[in-house]
């Protein structure tokens, strides 16, 4: 089988694509596996980096004003130019596209040539490109059922999936040596603070604040994030671990608490390995979906939110100290997290994608 993968823009969109491409891989061998995103954007660094060979497009998303949207429109027409030649060429036998705009020209010309299209959608509030394109979509892997009533006309065709980074997160092993690599006692229970590699200027004012207010009879790590231009006034010692980047997933492997963003990704991984959390969303992303996210596992009794509107020092530290307190309820949350992981995710994606090719 060779599959085209679309991808880009976010981690969010990128991270899945790559955990997908993974599998398959690891599955079977001879797939081949290309992919489609944007030639300014992360992925084309993170993709070829992983070896995949990789075709990108320069394109605009949508904006207001008369010049974006002639800019946006003469942008589209090159990109759709370019995906035509890419799907003769390669002639995938499905394409599997993850969202953002990117993904809208080379989905246009598997419609064209009667290739299967697969979307996949992360967010509990569907993207503006995968709701334009879900009409054109053979089949579409989702991660919530909100999906459904947000598109009603393709429900018959969704079916949920989850995220294919839950399958590679619910492998993940922490060692000792790994907590005494960021500093940690690793006979000690901690919490993590993890707010994306771009760190938020904002919220790592108040962890920095909030670190005089937390208990001592548990550690503290904080990923400070590499490119945060925000310098903690807090030092670390004994209880409090700063440092620039972690291994995620194995700290939340590890922790006994993680405070968080609710990206995507950052929610398949808490509900695949099971990790009690406060979720805090980013305020900085479309159709406030990190808090659509966030509420899937509230509602579940798997997380708290604590939206950043109503962030303070304060508030923190009586959150964290509370429940770190409460070992029943961190036991509880856990369980019910590990409840909403979907650890055979790629597996489910793989096998429909067999379906629609065959």
């Amino acid at each position: 089988m060779k599959v085209l993968i679309a991808a880009g823009g976010t981690g969010g969109h990128i991270y899945p694509a790559l955990a997908l491409a993974e599998i398959l891989k690891e599955q079977d061998p001879a797939c081949q596996i290309v992919f489609w995103g944007s030639s300014n954007r992360m992925e084309s660094r993170l993709i070829p980096e992983k070896g995949y060979r990789f075709y990108g497009a320069s394109m605009s998303g949508m904006s207001s004003g008369i010049k974006a949207k002639v800019k946006s429109a003469v942008s589209l027409l090159k990109a759709k130019s370019l995906a035509r030649s890419v799907i003769k060429k390669e002639k995938p036998d499905i394409v599997a596209a993850f969202g953002n705009y990117i993904s809208v020209p080379i989905v246009q010309a598997a419609n064209a040539c009667r290739i299967p299209v697969m979307l996949h959608e992360q967010n509990s509030f569907m993207g503006k490109a995968n709701r334009f394109l879900a009409k054109k979509a053979d089949a579409i892997a989702i991660c919530y059922q909100a999906n459904k009533e947000q598109v009603p006309s393709c429900a018959d065709k969704m079916r949920l999936t989850g995220n294919p980074e839950a399958q590679l997160a619910a492998k993940t092993v922490c060692t000792k040596e790994d907590l005494v690599q960021v500093g940690l006692n690793p006979d000690l229970p901690f919490v993590v603070f993890m707010m994306g590699s771009l760190g938020s200027e904002s919220v790592s004012k108040v962890i920095d604040e909030a670190c005089a207010k937390f208990d001592s009879d548990y550690q503290v790590l904080i990923a400070a994030g590499k490119a945060n231009d925000y310098v903690y006034q807090t030092k670390s010692d004994d209880h409090i671990h700063i440092v620039p980047y972690i291994d995620g997933k194995k700290m939340l492997k590890a922790c006994r608490l993680a405070v968080v963003r609710a990206g995507a990704t950052t929610m398949a991984e808490l509900s695949a390995i099971g990790t009690p959390a406060i979720l805090i969303p980013s305020p900085n992303v479309p159709n406030n979906h990190q808090v659509f996210n966030a509420m899937e596992l509230v509602k579940q009794d798997a997380a708290v939110m604590l939206e950043e509107k109503d962030l303070s020092a304060e508030k923190l530290a009586d959150m964290v100290n509370g429940l770190m307190k409460d070992a029943a309820r961190l036991d509880t949350m856990a369980a019910n997290a590990k409840m909403e992981g979907h650890v055979d995710a790629a597996d489910q994606m793989i096998a429909w994608m067999k379906e629609l090719v065959h």
